[in-house]
């Protein structure tokens, strides 16, 4: 595999020689490079395990604008309230009181006298408002001293579910999987629409672009760990030029010579 990776990135005209590579390779190869995509995050945990800024301000704006409700309230350690209610961000939802959760998200559900994590109804963890010191919270109040300190007691508790940093690496990968695999098809497709003097069959055509979008891997994670995604056109088209020149140095290849 790592032969085809500096290949696909050194020698791109070299790559018509994997298009007969078995479709086990080709998955695995698929399944794997993606992981490339999920390094900026690994770094970012690693320096910086907290919740980042970004999801902290949807989360505190969340709690501002939805997570209100007259007539709940913890007092002394203990929650009171008149009809459940709840408040979502990225894809997590902060539950007031027993309903149905939803099983697609992470929920963090105020129960009697703790908070608890749930992940497809599952419970992970669970904590007192003692513990998280939240003895006293009323959910129909904007002050701002309120606010923060329920923003606080549950950025406490969500720094504690280390579930959330694998589902946070899940979640990367699969969309770094589904861009590539996007590339892919779409380079294949556009060099069966533009390049047509070489024939061959589009499924050696899609396996041809697996390889030669290693370069939009590569160029997305540099790009990422730049903190430059805005220009992600650089990515594509250097995808593009890669498959130029593959499809390019294919004119020395006979009539026959793939089937």
């Amino acid at each position: 595999m790592f032969k085809r990776l500096t290949t696909s990135l050194s020698r791109p005209q070299q790559t018509v020689f994997f298009m007969k590579d078995s479709w086990r390779r080709v998955t695995l190869y698929i399944i794997l490079l993606p992981i490339l995509l999920i390094i900026p995050l690994l770094i970012t945990v690693f320096v910086d395990p907290n919740m980042n800024i970004d999801r902290y301000e949807l989360m505190t704006q969340a709690i501002k604008e939805d997570l209100r409700a007259e007539g709940a309230a913890i007092t002394d350690g203990v929650l009171t309230y008149e009809t459940p209610f709840s408040a979502t961000f990225d894809y997590f939802t902060i539950y007031v009181g027993t309903q149905t959760q939803d099983s697609r998200t992470i929920n963090f559900v105020f129960e009697d006298s703790t908070l608890v994590m749930y992940m497809a109804n599952v419970e992970f963890n669970r904590i007192s408002y003692i513990d998280l010191n939240l003895l006293n919270h009323d959910f129909s109040s904007t002050d701002s001293t309120e606010l923060r300190n329920i923003n606080i007691a549950l950025k406490v508790f969500f720094e504690q579910q280390s579930a959330i940093v694998w589902t946070d690496m899940l979640i990367s990968y699969l969309f770094g999987l589904m861009d590539y695999l996007f590339i892919a098809l779409l380079m294949s497709m556009m060099m069966l629409i533009f390049v047509t003097r070489v024939q061959f069959p589009f499924k050696m055509r899609f396996k041809l672009s697996v390889y030669l979008s290693t370069i939009w891997v590569l160029s997305e994670l540099i790009l990422s760990l730049l903190h430059a995604q805005e220009l992600e056109f650089i990515s594509i088209l250097l995808a593009y030029v890669y498959h130029i020149l593959a499809y390019r140095s294919m004119k020395v290849i006979t009539k026959g010579a793939v089937k």
